[in-house]
């Protein structure tokens, strides 16, 4: 997420938190509003642990081990091969003959 996404949906989320306790103090119907606001900021701080699929990664080039997986792509019919990080469990689908350790196909 950008910075001004997060940053909008942190100020959506406190504007929420903080209407929905005034509305509870004085008429005692802003459990939801507090509720919304509390979740908002939450998946704020959650987004960072639990990042995105397929963002870019840190994993090192060397980290990469070729398994002995192998399948046709269905929608380019090109033979992929599996590599997978050891560490984090995180895999890739390589072109056959292409190395990511590397930093272009070999073949």
């Amino acid at each position: 997420m950008s910075r001004n996404a997060r940053l909008a949906v942190f100020v959506l989320g406190a504007l929420s938190l903080a209407g929905g306790t005034l509305l509870t103090m004085q008429a005692g119907g802003g459990i939801g509003f507090m509720l919304l606001g509390a979740l908002l900021i939450a998946s704020l701080a959650l987004e960072g642990r639990y990042g995105r699929p397929g963002a870019p990664t840190d994993v090192p080039p060397h980290a990469w081990e070729l398994t002995s997986e192998r399948f046709v792509d269905d929608e380019t019919g090109q033979l992929l091969e599996v590599w997978i990080d050891p560490l984090t469990g995180e895999r890739r689908y390589e072109p056959a003959g292409s190395d990511p350790r590397l930093p272009g196909p070999t073949a």
